[in-house]
């Protein structure tokens, strides 16, 4: 695979940058099925790899593989939280097939502001940490910061906190 290099203007990069979000849409869909297929994913897939090939120096395969991560998230947590519209839904890694059944990880339903939290926690933890972070420590990060909100943890700044020790604590 090829590396996605800033300047984000020239055509080599905007052609990768298609073929990355072209090879998360399909594997999206196959997974999440066609009601999946809706304008707001579309932009959130947009926006994550924009993002993603802002932070710098990436390979195509990175590059889809947490952008995908990122949007089975997104749809795990509205389904967990009962939304149909994850606006600000917990942007975190979720476990392959962990999705397949409502209710997977524990059948929780959570606020709004429960997910919002969630996913400031996650982010905070990303912006702690460099960019090539492997997918089983984001998994991780995720699961901790889910099973902390299950337990009843709403402080974003705990979940974070409690993230990163489990993360510490798994090295």
């Amino acid at each position: 695979m090829t590396s996605i290099d800033i300047p984000p203007d020239s055509d080599d990069t905007k052609a990768a940058l298609a073929r990355a979000f072209d090879a998360v849409w399909e594997r999206f869909l196959a997974i999440e099925g066609d009601e999946a297929d809706t304008a707001e994913n579309r932009a959130r897939l947009a926006t994550r790899i924009v993002a993603l090939s802002r932070s710098g120096d990436i390979e195509e395969h990175e590059l889809v593989e947490a952008a995908l991560i990122h949007l089975r998230v997104l749809a795990e947590a509205a389904r967990l939280g009962g939304r149909d519209s994850p606006e600000t839904a917990f942007a975190a890694a979720a476990h392959p097939g962990a999705q397949d059944a409502p209710g997977a990880q524990g059948g929780h339903a959570f606020t709004p502001e429960t997910i919002a939290a969630m996913s400031a926690a996650f982010d905070r933890c990303l912006d702690e940490l460099p960019f090539r972070i492997p997918s089983d420590a984001l998994k991780l990060l995720s699961s901790s910061i889910l099973d902390e909100a299950s337990r009843g943890e709403r402080d974003s700044e705990r979940l974070r906190l409690h993230a990163l020790d489990a993360l510490k604590a798994r090295q």
